[in-house]
């Protein structure tokens, strides 16, 4: 008689504002610091354009350094302007460590984010909550952002054993809500007190029907 391997259920989390706390105004906030003066957004400045090909891995900070110099007036290397970035991201989130570390014998923990490669590397390296993490898909690998079902059924087919995660978190209802379209249990994170409490409200009827 063979024994089938259980697999442990799979909690998926986004990475900004979930497991590491940003704060984009740094940016603007270390160059004033730097200048002397208020420094604001260029009016001629489209972010979004501009860093979308670099969260789908289509380009790199070396190919947009010279509109960022260009619409700052600065002349800053690509270095100098890494160094900046890095510093959006301002630490794990409260209480969010300790959560995983507990969960971890029940759960596998697979994070799902919209991110490029310096900040990525970043938190990997700087932040102890990811080595928590059993796996991750990330947008700029996979080419793909959310909210497109492609990046969703990626993580479900690389991590989820044939069947759904049994929880995701993001703090961006529209995430959530593309999540859900495909039958995910997902809901928008607040903190880590709520995100235990929405665990545990799981809990006992996976516990009755695992999957």
């Amino acid at each position: 008689m063979t024994t089938q391997k259980r697999y442990k259920p799979v909690i998926v989390l986004d990475v900004g504002k979930v497991l590491v706390d940003i704060n984009p105004t740094v940016v603007l906030m270390e160059l004033s610091k730097r200048y002397g003066k208020q420094i604001d957004l260029p009016a001629s400045l489209d972010l979004e354009k501009l860093f979308s090909p670099i969260y789908v891995g289509a380009c790199s900070w070396a190919d947009i350094l010279k509109e960022l110099n260009r619409a700052f007036g600065f002349s800053f290397e690509s270095g100098e302007w890494e160094e900046l970035w890095c510093q959006i991201l301002r630490g794990e989130m409260p209480g969010m460590r300790e959560a995983l570390a507990e969960l971890k014998g029940e759960f596998r923990f697979v994070a799902l984010s919209n991110t490029e490669e310096v900040h990525w590397t970043h938190a990997l390296r700087n932040y102890p909550i990811f080595k928590l993490l059993d796996g991750w898909v990330v947008s700029y690998t996979e080419g793909v952002v959310k909210p497109d079902p492609v990046i969703y059924k990626t993580l479900v087919d690389r991590y989820c054993d044939g069947s759904l995660p049994f929880f995701y978190t993001d703090d961006i209802l529209h995430y959530v809500e593309a999540a859900r379209h495909l039958g995910w249990d997902a809901e928008v994170f607040a903190d880590a007190a709520q995100f235990r409490d929405e665990i545990e409200k799981r809990r006992a009827s996976y516990l009755k029907n695992p999957m």
